[in-house]
């Protein structure tokens, strides 16, 4: 008689665990990094799956943003678009509902945003009802031009520094800083000159320090010296650099 209570009780709690147990699956379908232009909206994918036997009813909750200012970002699952929320459906707002083995394929993270930089969103998904028990990825974006990454938003004037390594190959940094909001170009020279590579185009920069990852091996160049050219609506500098190979 023991051994019958003792069985009945192992399977009484395998079923309760299991009932606690997440039965859906979330996560991000697009890269680890997705880049974009600024002022276009830019669209992370993701998945959320009910792989349980009965509909579900689901929360989305971001528990986590390091954005730009001015970015925002906007949920769409396949029934609505969200604007700037926290919560996904908002506080009140209509069930979030996926059937048996349904799928939502139509889960985006959309961000926008004016300013060259990076944004991160951290999402969770859960039962509603059940949040202990959740899954969680992170989307991430990159507004401008591949290679320029944002450093510090606090600068005492316009500079541009020699870039590094120098001698390099094929890569090298260059940094610069903006004191306020303005349009940049920085561009190559080879030693007659000629232009061999625009890294920023008419760039619009808020201000702040910025880096940037320049590879020689993108624009096929030759061991040499070269000069790289900062241009701004009211400062120019030059230096000079030299590729190794």
């Amino acid at each position: 008689m023991k051994k019958v209570v003792f069985l009945v009780s192992i399977i009484l709690l395998l079923t309760t665990i299991e009932s606690k147990s997440q039965n859906f699956t979330f996560h991000r379908v697009s890269a680890p990094i997705v880049y974009g232009d600024t002022s276009a909206l830019v669209v992370v994918k993701g998945i959320l799956t009910n792989n349980g036997s009965t509909t579900q009813s689901f929360i989305l909750e971001r528990v986590f943003k390091s954005f730009p200012i001015g970015w925002t970002q906007n949920v769409c699952n396949y029934q609505n678009c969200f604007g700037e929320s926290e919560i996904i459906p908002p506080d009140g707002g209509s069930s979030y509902t996926l059937g048996a083995n349904q799928s939502d394929t139509a889960l985006s993270f959309d961000f926008y945003g004016t300013t060259i930089g990076t944004g991160k969103a951290v999402w969770k998904a859960y039962v509603r009802g059940n949040p202990s028990v959740y899954l969680q990825d992170t989307f991430t974006v990159h507004l401008g031009p591949v290679g320029i990454t944002p450093i510090s938003s606090i600068v005492k004037g316009y500079e541009l520094n020699q870039n590094y390594p120098n001698p390099f190959n094929p890569t090298t940094s260059i940094n610069f800083s903006l004191p306020r909001n303005t349009e940049v170009n920085l561009v190559i020279y080879d030693m007659q000159g000629r232009e061999v590579a625009r890294l920023l185009n008419n760039e619009q920069l808020s201000q702040g320090s910025y880096k940037y990852d320049f590879n020689s091996g993108d624009y096929n160049l030759s061991s040499g010296a070269y000069f790289y050219k900062l241009v701004t609506n009211d400062f120019t500098s030059v230096k000079k650099m030299l590729l190794i190979k």
